[in-house]
């Protein structure tokens, strides 16, 4: 059989782009579960962004005031109906491949579909981590902008530490955060540990659905949210500590980026004048619940922008196939602040750090006009 290389694929960009995306929206949770909705007027402020653009202004309606008047002989009085905006920073990114990687999928029938369908398998992936990076800028305990969202129990210590750990209650409480916008939620992400822990406890329950085809369909909920599993949830389980601590572990250069992952504060590398420690403590877990249009999610091209090439390292007898993609995935009544701060002061547009930053997002709206909430909370 004649091996397909990338040199000798007829590809036409804007017909593979357009494939990866359709096939990226097709396959995303968070667009199949109605969370995250495309926007006609997004994608034209996306498309009409001039070459290098880096933001987009998406409008939004102030809701209506005042009073009615009782009918009678007086005029009536009129009201204003005013708008505001919301300020969106687009997400551009980009992964080239050689051949090498797509090496297993370069021998089939349709390589091209086959390499498409491998991006967006990992793009879906990749996307799930913006999510869930904005989530925990927003519900930063101290200044996100939806701290008014977080429920945190972490830190109870009544019936013996139990009233620290996930519970009917406690999520009971969680959605009152939203007062009388508490039906808005309808999906719950949370960590695989949380998930088995409620399984051990009888607390999620498993619904039968329709299924025309007859075969037995269920779907799990619990307390009637739909259940997601996803083990890139926040937790921590690490806290800085004294060398007096018998179980402490140095922070080193090999250690430290597993360790900042799930530790709260940040860290820096232990020196010989200067030793830095931390210690294991019990997992505190983030679960979020988040409600159906939660988030806008747009693709779009900016002018200028080239989402897809091939390239040939000659000396290298390398082909590469380079993917680009630009989008916004935003919160509802949530606003990026001014530039934005970035951890790598050379990026133009964000990283997953940078959406994570709390001091990133502002609320421009009513709270409970935010259809997401958080638990904080241990387990057993």
């Amino acid at each position: 059989m004649p091996i397909t290389t990338i040199a000798n694929m007829q590809i036409v960009p804007e017909k593979f782009s357009q494939y990866v995306i359709d096939r990226t929206t097709e396959l995303n949770t968070f667009v199949n579960s109605g969370i995250a909705t495309p926007d006609a007027t997004v994608a034209q402020l996306i498309n009409g962004s001039p070459e290098g653009g880096r933001f987009i202004n998406m409008p939004m309606w102030n809701a209506l005031d005042g009073e009615e008047d009782v009918f009678g002989e007086d005029d009536v009085s009129v009201g204003d109906i005013t708008t505001k905006e919301e300020r969106a920073t687009l997400l551009i990114r980009q992964r080239a491949w050689g051949s090498t990687d797509l090496a297993r999928v370069l021998g089939g029938a349709d390589p091209m579909a086959a390499i498409a369908q491998l991006i967006a398998d990992w793009r879906n992936t990749r996307e799930q981590k913006i999510y869930l990076a904005i989530m925990k800028g927003i519900f930063d305990g101290t200044s996100g902008a939806l701290k008014a969202h977080v429920n945190d129990i972490s830190a109870k210590t009544t019936n013996s530490g139990k009233d620290a750990f996930i519970s009917d209650g406690a999520t009971l409480d969680t959605k009152q955060l939203l007062g009388d916008h508490y039906a808005s939620l309808g999906m719950v992400f949370m960590h695989s540990a949380v998930y088995t822990y409620l399984q051990k406890n009888g607390m999620i329950t498993r619904n039968p659905i329709f299924d025309p085809s007859q075969s037995s369909v269920e779907m799990e909920r619990y307390l009637g949210y739909t259940i997601r599993v996803d083990d890139g949830m926040p937790y921590v389980s690490y806290e800085e500590c004294t060398d007096s601590e018998t179980d402490k572990i140095e922070v080193t250069a090999l250690n430290i980026a597993a360790i900042q992952a799930h530790c709260a504060t940040t860290l820096t590398v232990s020196t010989e004048s200067a030793k830095k420690y931390v210690k294991a403590i019990s997992p505190i877990y983030d679960t979020y619940f988040v409600g159906a249009g939660a988030f806008v999610r747009q693709d779009g091209t900016p002018q200028g922008f080239i989402a897809t090439e091939t390239d040939r390292d000659k000396l290298g007898a390398k082909d590469y196939l380079i993917n680009r993609w630009c989008q916004i995935i935003h919160p509802h009544g949530i606003s990026w602040v001014s530039n934005g701060t970035y951890t790598n002061t050379k990026n133009k547009y964000p990283a997953n750090v940078d959406l994570a930053k709390a001091a990133n997002w502002s609320l421009v709206v009513d709270h409970k006009k935010c259809p997401l909430a958080c638990l904080r909370h241990k387990i057993n």
